[in-house]
């Protein structure tokens, strides 16, 4: 198997493990919102732990590269939260196609912090892409829209610490990156700790500690695949995660998104498709 095959099946696998992670955060409706988060973070916190010290790594990084290690930190945490929030209110489809625009934010944030142009493929691209959006959110004057309107601002943090992540590039370790955020996000969640926590049953410590697992084995898979292959020539694959939450959210959760979810799911698609097909042709 040559190496982009094998990134595609990384892209995919990790995918699939964030939306099972999507299925299990819906799956414990008990446990406060801080708690998932928290062990989604702590697992991955172990886990990079582990490399970083058999490999004699960094844990902290390069004092230059700590305030992008911090922001990465500040806005990837917040967009979870924001994102486990959605996932709990809504359909898992409809989050997962909400956090899906992502991409179109990295546009925009990399054209202001990055200086990259942008032309006018990705103009329509992120006129489709909002189009998409307002299909799914639905937009109006009810508290209903609260929980899509957190799945969007989701989808502009990750956009920024994709950003940030960007701007690390290889100036540190893909685990030093991850341990980084993990502890920081670990550390974060104690606080709320003091105004909710609930005791897991055996069942929802085995949920949550798989949550944690999932979490950091589609992160691994996720940063090995865009180092071994070109992001133009694999990114597409990771939208593969809306059709998995539609799936394992009908199997699991019977739910089933509406018309206008399927259309703006369409859309979405659709534009990253077209993205998928310039930066191909950008980097041929």
């Amino acid at each position: 198997m040559n190496t982009k095959n094998k990134s595609i099946l990384l892209m995919l696998f990790s995918a699939f493990t964030f939306s099972a992670m999507q299925i299990i955060v819906k799956l414990l409706p008990a446990v406060p919102l801080m708690e998932k988060v928290f062990f989604r973070n702590f697992i991955s916190l172990i886990i990079s732990f582990i490399i970083l010290k058999e490999n004699n790594l960094s844990y902290f990084g390069n004092k230059e590269n700590r305030k992008y290690l911090f922001y990465r930190y500040l806005f990837g945490f917040t967009g979870i939260i924001l994102f486990f929030y959605a996932t709990t209110q809504m359909l898992a489809a409809d989050a997962a196609i909400l956090n899906k625009l992502s991409p179109v934010f990295v546009i925009i944030l990399a054209h202001q912090f990055l200086k990259e142009k942008i032309n006018k493929t990705k103009i329509i691209v992120m006129i489709i892409s909002i189009l998409g959006a307002l299909l799914v959110i639905k937009p109006q004057f009810k508290l209903s829209v609260i929980p899509a309107a957190a799945g969007f601002i989701s989808a502009i943090l990750s956009g920024a610490a994709y950003v940030f992540i960007t701007v690390i590039g290889n100036r540190e370790s893909i685990y030093t990156t991850v341990f980084y955020f993990s502890l920081l996000s670990s550390v974060s969640c104690i606080p709320f700790f003091f105004m909710d926590l609930a005791i897991p049953d055996a069942y929802e410590l085995f949920m949550l500690i798989l949550l944690g697992v999932l979490a950091a084995f589609g992160q691994i898979a996720l940063t090995s695949a865009y180092n071994n292959c070109k992001a133009s020539e694999i990114s597409i694959y990771d939208y593969s995660n809306i059709i998995f939450s539609s799936l394992l959210g009908y199997l699991f959760l019977s739910e089933i998104p509406d018309i206008l979810s399927i259309l703006g799911g369409i859309l979405i698609l659709s534009a990253s498709v077209i993205l998928y097909i310039q930066q191909r042709h950008e980097n041929t």
